[in-house]
């Protein structure tokens, strides 16, 4: 059994004012089977460099509120003050799995054109069924992300579908009272490590499904994931 860390995090969950709103941009991505609908949030001193991104896969059923509501909560000031994109497609993360290898290289495909990012930098991150669609995005097209933060997230399929994710970063963080996701972030854990991947699993005491986390340790750790 591998030791698991409880750890206290606190802040609080935000809830997306108009203001807010207006930081978000939408885009609307074509691919072959119709369009996705894209937020975008912009780094605060965004230039010719090229920035590193975030790809956040939200939770729920991906709608645009949830959405906002996903980039509200962890990712809409403190990336963009730290220079990144934030990038989160309005999909359900599940359906992923049918998906993703052509909805993923739609959506880089418009970041292509429209965004100065550097693709040897995008972690990719995901909460509930954004954490199931952040291990469907990533076995898909592993190529695409290098480093993997699940809020909390889990794996159903076959252990070897994720020998691809060798050497890539990889954080669980699942609530300590979320009893079915710390049991099924254990068993994806273990699937990991018994294809030679490493990953850290933590605990968040105190705490249930939608975590309450700090925006800033989390960035901290996606900047360090992202070094080269």
């Amino acid at each position: 059994m591998v030791r698991m860390t409880l750890l206290c995090i606190f802040s609080v969950l935000t809830v997306t004012s108009s203001l807010e709103a207006q930081q978000m941009e939408w885009h609307q991505v074509e691919w072959s089977a119709g369009h996705v609908n894209v937020a975008l949030v912009r780094p605060d001193q965004e230039g010719s460099t090229e920035h590193p991104v975030i790809f956040a896969l939200p939770w729920g059923s991906g709608s645009s509120q949830l959405v906002e509501t996903f980039i509200s909560s962890y990712w809409l000031t403190e990336p963009a003050r730290r220079g990144y994109y934030v990038v989160a497609p309005e999909i359900r993360g599940p359906t992923l799995a049918n998906t993703a290898d052509w909805i993923i290289p739609a959506i880089f495909e418009w970041m292509d054109s429209e965004l100065s990012y550097d693709a040897a930098r995008v972690a990719l991150v995901g909460a509930s069924n954004g954490g199931r669609g952040l291990f469907l995005a990533a076995v898909a097209q592993p190529e695409r992300f290098q480093a993997l933060l699940a809020l909390p997230g889990q794996f159903s399929g076959e252990a070897s579908e994720l020998a691809v994710l060798k050497g890539k970063p990889i954080r669980l963080l699942v609530g300590q009272f979320d009893e079915g996701w710390v049991e099924s972030g254990q068993e994806t854990l273990d699937a990991l490590r018994s294809q030679g991947v490493e990953a850290e699993f933590l605990i968040a005491r105190g705490q249930g499904h939608v975590l309450r986390l700090n925006p800033s340790e989390l960035a901290d750790w996606i900047d360090g994931a992202l070094e080269p």
